[in-house]
């Protein structure tokens, strides 16, 4: 009589048990596999755009990402004068990426009054 009931709510029997069985476990794989590839696909998304910004840069990767690639020397420069932000560990100078593009997007460049008054205050401060 038990059984009939079970049977005839469309329970599963004792000989469907093993096929059951594995079929939840292909599709507890699948869920999985979609599972991780989604948790990879935001990691991936959130460290790198993180990461992106962040980036540290020595003077030769800033001379290449910086457009016009300005000489080594001209970087050097702007540093001693603090117009580049810039890092100093020990006796190395890092960039970081994030801190070069709001830096761009400024427009640091100069009119020629503007390099004319400072070249002027710089020449009247220092001369002897």
């Amino acid at each position: 009589m038990e059984n009939q009931r079970q049977h005839s709510n469309n329970a599963p029997t004792f000989d469907m048990i093993p096929m059951l069985m594995a079929n939840l476990l292909e599709d507890n794989k699948i869920l999985s596999a979609k599972i991780d590839a989604l948790n990879k696909k935001i990691n991936m998304s959130m460290t790198t755009k993180k990461d992106d910004d962040n980036e540290r840069m020595d003077v030769t990767e800033a001379q290449k990402y910086i457009p016009g690639y300005p000489a080594v020397q001209t970087i050097y420069g702007w540093t001693s004068n603090g117009q580049i932000p810039y890092h100093k560990i020990g006796k190395r100078i890092y960039f970081i990426k994030s801190e070069l593009d709001e830096w761009l997007s400024h427009g640091q460049h100069k009119s020629t009054s503007v390099l004319q008054q400072e070249a002027e205050e710089y020449v009247a401060r220092y001369r002897k």
